[in-house]
């Protein structure tokens, strides 16, 4: 990939543009204090057992709200489900539930790419409706707006988003609201690089949507487009679909060779990355 290749890149912003995580355990604190009180501590014990690894909820899997079942999805079929304690259901019990593909929405099928879905997924099979656990997240991005959370930014990356905006069509495409965006934009050095905005872009729903409208509005091909993003299902397998090239930012180390077209650790690293395409 050379930067003559590239006219546009597409950004997700959070998991992506910065490294932070302090938010994480404050949506959490949010969210719980939305639930009776009887069910806070175990909340926090779910809460607690997935961070470390213990629990059948994770990165990389499907929460089914509705029928309160962890699963495993292949091209959208139900490769394996879960109950809530580890219970793995029959092969029978799975095809009885789920007759069709399962498509990920934003309101019953939680795609978990992140750590954001952890919170929320665990309010949600203690009773929460998607209201609360939405309510939840508007005032932990509230909180992000404010001087009480502090953000760094990855080294060198306003820097090299600034040179290249001069190269290529730089959009931001996130989930989020606008002003909280803004605002970690700001904090982040990056909120006049952007050439185009997409705030609350209800990925994956219409990610392939976006993407179009971006390809008309710049007038490049889908090969000339770069998708950098944290989240395969959101961000990454989408734009695969439509022939972008894509980048991955790897967190949790969960990605298989082939996810991406680059595949990195961090939003510091693909600041190297993207300075190739200087």
């Amino acid at each position: 990939m050379h930067g003559a290749d590239i006219k546009a890149i597409v950004f997700d912003l959070d998991g992506t543009l910065y490294e932070e995580t302090g938010h994480f355990d404050y949506y959490a604190e949010q969210v719980a204090k939305r639930l009776c009180e009887t069910d806070r501590p175990r909340f926090w014990n779910d809460y607690r057992a997935v961070l470390a690894g213990r629990h059948p909820l994770r990165i990389g899997v499907v929460y089914d709200t509705k029928e309160d079942l962890i699963l495993q999805l292949e091209e959208g079929n139900v490769r394996e489900a879960r109950r809530w304690s580890g219970e793995p259901l029959t092969k029978l019990e799975i095809e009885t539930v789920y007759t069709k593909p399962v498509a990920v929405d934003l309101d019953r099928f939680f795609s978990i790419g992140d750590l954001w879905w952890v919170p929320s997924s665990i309010g949600r099979h203690y009773g929460l409706a998607n209201a609360d656990t939405y309510a939840a997240f508007l005032k932990t991005r509230e909180w992000m707006m404010g001087p009480e959370f502090k953000m760094n930014g990855a080294p060198g990356l306003a820097e090299t988003l600034t040179e290249l905006r001069k190269k290529a069509a730089l959009v931001l495409m996130t989930n989020s609201p606008e002003p909280d965006s803004e605002a970690i934009l700001r904090k982040l050095g990056l909120a006049d690089v952007f050439h185009h905005k997409i705030f609350q872009a209800a990925k994956p729903i219409k990610t392939a949507a976006h993407l179009e409208a971006i390809r008309a509005r710049f007038g490049v091909d889908y090969r000339q487009m770069l998708c950098v993003g944290d989240n395969v299902g959101n961000d990454i397998a989408p734009a695969r679909r439509l022939g972008c090239r894509t980048m991955l930012v790897d967190t949790y180390g969960l990605a298989k060779q082939g996810d991406a077209d680059f595949i990195v650790a961090s939003t510091s690293a693909c600041v190297p990355v993207l300075r190739r395409l200087l």
